[in-house]
């Protein structure tokens, strides 16, 4: 009897070891069980068989503890430096690191999630980073979000940068307080800070500028050393490569200008005369036919804005020479006629008086001329001042004829009298001898 116990002893242990040896653990819970695997001090992990929760042993300061491995791999973990805050969650294969460092709320308070998002971090803390290696490469920057497989994926030690979209922002190193919402938005931003770019490839060229506001699909496509634009419409802007100051509204407004600066354009592509030139409005494209305003417009025209005053010499002899028209425009429906001069003919007129340079005339990039009419009050000013002048010298001469004509008049008039005095008396002779 004894012997068969031994045997059958020997028999179930040999299966025993089969079964560890094939590494099948098969086993089922009693109600309210727990599974668990610990030692005489901590518990690593358990399953609870009532509510099917998982546990694992809490994270703890300068510890890798508790963290979970795909092969050698980082694949879930919190680790976070002795002495500092902590609250990190890194989760994603190689995301987060075990090399942190600081105090405080430095490497705290971080999120990464996606291949090798944040694993350089060292002392960062406040940073959101969601997609494939998005924020890989952040060392100490701080509070910066990141969405999107590669966004921010340079950033070092930029600062409170947001980049959402696939390679937002993505060569950005040291820029700061930047914000990029669309795929390849801020795309080349190396150190610029203090941008704004809102729609796929909006301000993908940017380098280093400053202080640039991109909204729409290709807005401030090509900036790259351009700062304080303003870009509102799609393709905006498209074209600037380092204008300043610039403002453009409207689809494919200010589209041409590369490095002109302080320049305005509103409307659907509303472009300024010349791409490289500064200071020009343009409100409205070549298709608009009516432009209004309720008031009349206000010309600033203070002597302090002035140089190189003189008095003009443009007056009645260029006015006269002057071909004033009437016309259709090619672009309205309504074939409305319309009053006015002809460019190309007013520049032969200027020529003839040795004018050039003038902001009267303004010929764009295109070979179009455009005619500033409010130049022309000048000239039209000393015409009637020319005619006035003359017109009061003929009044001088026209009273100097008058009173030589009195003067006459009275001559005339003494002379009548004595002829009659002389007539009346001759009659008396007459009259005298007759009797005799």
């Amino acid at each position: 009897m004894k012997k068969l116990s031994i045997k059958f002893l020997v028999l179930n242990f040999i299966l025993l070891l089969s079964q560890i040896t094939a590494q099948n653990i098969n086993n089922t819970l009693g109600a309210s069980g727990v599974f668990t695997v610990k030692d005489n001090t901590n518990t690593f992990f358990s399953i609870s068989q009532s509510n099917g929760t998982l546990s694992l042993i809490s994270e703890s300061a300068g510890n890798q503890r508790g963290s979970i491995f795909k092969g050698s791999n980082r694949f879930l973990h919190t680790y976070f430096p002795t002495s500092s805050d902590g609250l990190n969650t890194f989760l994603g294969l190689n995301s987060g690191n075990f090399s942190m460092a600081g105090s405080g709320s430095q490497s705290s308070y971080n999120t990464g999630v996606g291949y090798e998002s944040l694993s350089s971090i060292t002392t960062g803390s406040y940073n959101s980073a969601y997609g494939n290696s998005s924020l890989r490469n952040n060392t100490t920057g701080y509070q910066n979000s990141s969405f999107g497989a590669w966004s921010l994926i340079s950033n070092t030690i930029g600062i409170r940068n947001c980049a959402y979209g696939f390679s937002s922002l993505n060569a950005n190193t040291s820029g700061d307080e930047n914000c990029s919402f669309g795929y390849y938005s801020l795309f080349s931003n190396t150190d610029g800070k203090y941008n704004s770019a809102f729609g796929t490839n909006s301000l993908r060229d940017n380098l280093s500028a400053w202080h640039n506001s991109a909204f729409g699909n290709l807005a401030l496509r090509n900036n790259t050393l351009g700062e304080y634009n303003s870009a509102l419409g799609s393709s905006a802007l498209y074209s600037n490569t380092s204008g300043y100051y610039n403002t453009a509204v409207g689809y494919m407004s200010g589209f041409n200008i590369t490095t002109g600066s302080n320049n305005i354009a509103i409307g659907y592509y509303a472009q300024v005369p010349t791409a490289t030139a500064n200071n020009q409005v343009r409100i409205g494209n070549a298709g608009i036919t009516y432009a209004g305003v309720q008031v009349a417009w206000t010309v600033t025209s203070d002597r302090r804005w002035k140089d190189n005053i003189q008095l003009s010499q443009l007056g009645l002899d260029f006015i006269s020479k002057l071909n004033p028209v009437s016309y259709t425009r090619n672009n309205d429906e309504k074939q409305k006629t319309e009053f006015g001069l002809i460019a190309q003919e007013l520049e032969e007129v200027l020529k003839e008086f040795n004018v050039e340079n003038t902001g009267m005339l303004t010929i764009d990039d295109n070979g179009y001329y455009h005619l500033r009419y409010n130049d022309l009050i000048a000239p039209m000013i000393k015409s009637i001042q020319e005619l006035k002048s003359e017109n009061d010298y003929l009044k001088t001469q026209n009273n100097e004829l008058m009173k030589k004509l009195l003067a006459i008049e009275k001559v005339q008039m003494e002379l009548v009298k004595l002829i009659k005095e002389n007539s009346s008396n001759d009659k008396q002779k007459f009259v005298n001898l007759t009797e005799r």
